[in-house]
């Protein structure tokens, strides 16, 4: 079951969903809440994340492009006690509408874990034709909130099988490290194939003609013989 409007409302005001003070309920909707972009972001193919501040608050991403996005709320899926009566909630985000027709997708999952807390990352790509501006604590993705019956068990664990559950903060290392090298845009394969029509049509003729030249001294040898 999604949480409505007042149920979210009501969790906030008690401490849960979200850490305090880094909310708004202006962008409470019917059944979800609005994010704002945070100020943590990489685009891929640059060499460390940036900051986005409100001096300096735009991100540009061109057709093609791969980037890590944060929210500036801290999410806080603190584990309920079932012997007291409490619920678990889990979180599932999606970009908002706005940006989707845009061409921005979120390719990194739509789910967040029922102990999560602190940094939402978004591992997004713009597959559109044209730019996509995006401005820090502006609304740009939704999360919805559902409860989840039952005892959860523990937090997941490592390879190892240790238990952890470490509160997110920014964008880590290995987070850049999973996006990859530098993005290949649509503009920038347009230039090479503009690039490589250029040089077939300035190197084709010369190329056709050495090798006409060479099938003819070809056959003549051969006549000759």
């Amino acid at each position: 079951m999604f949480l409505a409007r007042k149920r979210i409302e009501t969790l906030l005001d008690a401490g849960k969903l979200m850490e305090d003070g880094t909310y708004c309920k202006k962008y409470l909707q019917q059944c979800s809440y609005d994010l704002r972009l945070g100020s943590d972001v990489y685009v891929g193919g640059k060499s460390a994340p940036k900051k986005l501040t409100e001096a300096f608050p735009y991100l540009t991403l061109k057709p093609g492009q791969f980037a890590i996005l944060t929210c500036h709320e801290r999410i806080n899926l603190q584990k309920g006690d079932i012997h007291a009566g409490e619920q678990s909630y889990m979180g599932f985000i999606a970009v908002r509408t706005t940006f989707k027709m845009q061409g921005l997708v979120n390719i990194s999952g739509f789910h967040v874990d029922p102990t999560h807390q602190g940094t939402l990352l978004f591992a997004v790509q713009n597959v559109g034709p044209i730019d996509i501006l995006l401005k820090y604590l502006e609304p740009t993705f939704t999360i919805f909130f559902s409860e989840v019956r039952g005892d959860i068990g523990e937090t997941r664990g490592d390879e190892k099988g240790v238990r952890f559950k470490p509160k997110l903060e920014g964008i880590r290392l290995q987070d850049v490290q999973n996006l990859g090298g530098g993005s290949v845009t649509i503009s920038q394969l347009r230039k090479e194939i503009s690039d490589l029509k250029r040089i077939v049509l300035i190197y084709g003729p010369v190329v056709v003609a050495a090798l006409v030249a060479l099938i003819v001294d070809v056959i003549q040898h051969w006549v000759k013989n």
